[in-house]
């Protein structure tokens, strides 16, 4: 079984067998998820399964390149009221991205309590699960990169390239404060966020996840791959 994540940036994939997953990977797409999958180097699979907020005309180019490279329409998993053992808190549930649905999903599943499930791609979301499985909520917040490139787009002194080294504290030049300032803001959506829910399991996955994980406070766990394992148990309970 393929698995497929397409996100706003890239698109991660992972291959199954026997309800295991391996040979994962990512890749970005500059905004052609199927151009990307058109070249992706894994085995003929048996099916496939995608998560994607890339949008409706996405999804189609999608299917149109599974079908043409492997014979194969593809399944899409979508958001719902309530599915293995989680239910949706929004008033209306297919607004929730299945990215989030699906992370949700994976990190509940394995010790049904409390839990906090952050996704720190181009868009920073922590989301809050009870014991009992019902979805308290969330926050969408921008990225590490979105938010650089929000201050840096909307200023009009000359920068340099940010600096790939960051850490939980100050800058000291104009790059380095935007790279911190962004920094500091994803930590903190994350902590409040987080406090929301004292005593939860705490899970971080996304494209920023090793990034910000080491000046993450209390225990958290990193899990990578956490929406392309809800994808797999989305895909087994079919």
């Amino acid at each position: 079984m393929l698995l497929l994540d397409v996100g706003n940036t890239r698109i991660k994939w992972a291959e199954t067998t026997q309800g295991v997953i391996f040979n994962t990977g990512a890749a970005t797409h500059a905004g052609k998820p199927a151009d990307a999958l058109s070249i992706l180097g894994v085995d003929e699979p048996e099916q496939i399964w995608i998560s994607s907020v890339a949008g409706p005309a996405h999804d189609l180019a999608l299917t149109k390149v599974c079908v043409a490279r492997w014979q194969i329409s593809p399944n899409f998993a979508r958001t719902k009221p309530e599915q293995l053992g989680l239910r949706n808190g929004y008033a209306e549930p297919l607004r929730l991205g299945a990215d989030r649905w699906l992370a949700m999903i994976a990190a509940w599943a394995d010790t049904p309590a409390d839990c906090i499930v952050v996704d720190a791609g181009t868009a920073l979301t922590v989301d809050a699960i009870g014991a009992d499985g019902q979805h308290r909520g969330g926050i969408i917040a921008a990225g590490l990169q979105t938010s650089e490139k929000a201050v840096l787009g909307a200023t009009r002194f000359p920068t340099r390239q940010t600096p790939l080294t960051v850490h939980a504290g100050l800058g000291l030049d104009t790059e380095a404060c935007v790279r911190q300032g962004a920094m500091l803001s994803a930590l903190g959506a994350i902590d409040r966020a987080s406090a929301q829910l004292p005593g939860a399991r705490r899970v971080i996955t996304g494209g920023d996840a090793q990034v910000l994980h080491p000046h993450l406070g209390g225990d958290w766990q990193l899990r990578p791959c956490l929406v392309l394992e809800g994808l797999l148990l989305v895909a087994q309970a079919a």
